[in-house]
């Protein structure tokens, strides 16, 4: 077994989620049932287990793309005979894609239906009076399919930051047809030519809205019960080797897929987290296990001390892990640092440093290498046994 004790194994527990459970999208009762399997381990495990529910519009977070969609297609329309109207509706269509995906905003959320997701907090208490709070943490809901991404793979980003570049280019000749009809210079095949771009831009964001996912939800061994089940081996472990310290929060958040659960929770706890350090875990059973410093896609840059201190915990493991950057997508420790709460996270990477299997449904625990489970976890006790040492 897969063990710190040799009682809980992390390859059978994501094993039996995926067969008694099965796919879980956020806030469906498939996401609740796994959130409370975790629960029901973790009261054996640790001092205090929480379930906070929160609410949000999980359906958003991708489906966003069809909002911007039509507001794209009305100012299409519009663009031979009001082009100004046109300029600021592809401003807005752009304006969604960052502030819905890149920077988190729930912009047009209320478009949506409101669920109710929940959070599993699971905690440990140390031997004498707690110094530092750290939290561990993974997701237990799992994706739509993405076949953008089992076609493109790395590549999809060039996909989406290409049709940005076009909504952009929309708007801005959108502004020059509204120039030159006030100069009284427009003909028609000039107002042709201008037109190519905008239905560029709509062909393109046509496309994104209607493939960037199927009506399948992946089963998630590795995205993310992968994570769960280290973050489920370490509440073990430690509750037989209690730290002298160190406050260890275990922690499986619902609604990663939307960047909610994550939300809500630093929202609800950023003052009592200010001087807390995070280690997210995500697709760690797959690929090249990975520090992620940073998360442009989501505008999060995490910490760099922290990512160090963690490397070097990783090299008395004889677990080396290289320190990167996430050249697309992100996790939830974007939640954390951009509320300046100190956070990592753990991936595994393909060589072209994009997640491997990502939101395939090919995502299965056939495809979980257990070596990784084990180094993930031995990192993580090294680290936590260093820090608390220090303290």
């Amino acid at each position: 077994m897969a063990t710190t004790q040799g009682k809980f194994s992390m390859l059978n527990f994501i094993k039996e989620v995926c067969d008694e459970i099965g796919p879980r999208f956020g806030t469906t009762e498939s996401e609740l049932k796994a959130g409370l399997k975790i629960k029901g381990i973790l009261e054996s495990q640790t001092d205090e287990v929480i379930m906070e529910d929160f609410e949000c519009h999980p359906r958003a977070f991708l489906d966003f793309t069809r909002v911007a969609f039509v507001v794209a297609l009305i100012g299409t329309i519009l663009f031979i005979w009001f082009p100004i109207i046109s300029f600021l509706l592809y401003l807005y269509a752009l304006s969604i894609y960052g502030l819905e995906q890149m920077f988190l905003k729930e912009y047009v959320d209320f478009f949506f239906p409101k669920r109710t997701g929940s959070n599993v907090i699971g905690k440990l208490k140390p031997v004498k009076e707690p110094k530092q709070i750290v939290i561990v943490s993974g997701h237990h809901d799992s994706a739509w399919e993405f076949p953008l991404f089992e076609k493109f793979k790395s590549n999809f980003r060039y996909i989406a930051f290409s049709t940005a570049g076009l909504i952009f280019l929309a708007a801005i000749i959108s502004l020059i047809k509204f120039i030159l009809d006030i100069l009284g210079i427009t003909s028609l095949m000039i107002t042709l030519i201008l037109l190519i771009v905008p239905i560029l831009a709509l062909i393109m964001m046509a496309y994104l809205a209607l493939k960037i996912h199927s009506k399948n939800v992946i089963l998630g061994a590795n995205d993310n019960l992968s994570a769960v089940a280290v973050v489920l081996a370490l509440a073990e472990h430690f509750s037989t080797r209690k730290l002298q310290n160190i406050e260890l929060w275990c922690i499986s958040f619902a609604c990663e897929e939307c960047m909610r659960g994550s939300k809500r929770f630093v929202k609800r706890h950023q003052d009592e987290l200010k001087d807390s350090k995070t280690i997210n875990l995500d697709m760690i059973g797959e690929g090249t296990l990975s520090i992620i410093s940073a998360e442009p896609y989501f505008t999060a840059r995490h910490s760099m001390e922290l990512a160090k201190e963690f490397q070097e915990s990783t090299k008395r493991a004889n677990v080396e892990m290289p320190i990167k950057v996430l050249k697309f997508g992100g996790s939830d420790a974007a939640n954390f640092s951009k509320k300046k709460l100190e956070a990592i996270s753990i991936f595994g990477l393909t060589p072209q440093d994009h997640p491997s299997t990502w939101h395939e449904m090919a995502d299965t625990p056939e495809i979980i290498d257990e070596k990784l489970l084990e180094n993930t976890l031995k990192a993580i006790i090294q680290y936590l046994e260093d820090l608390d040492a220090r303290l």
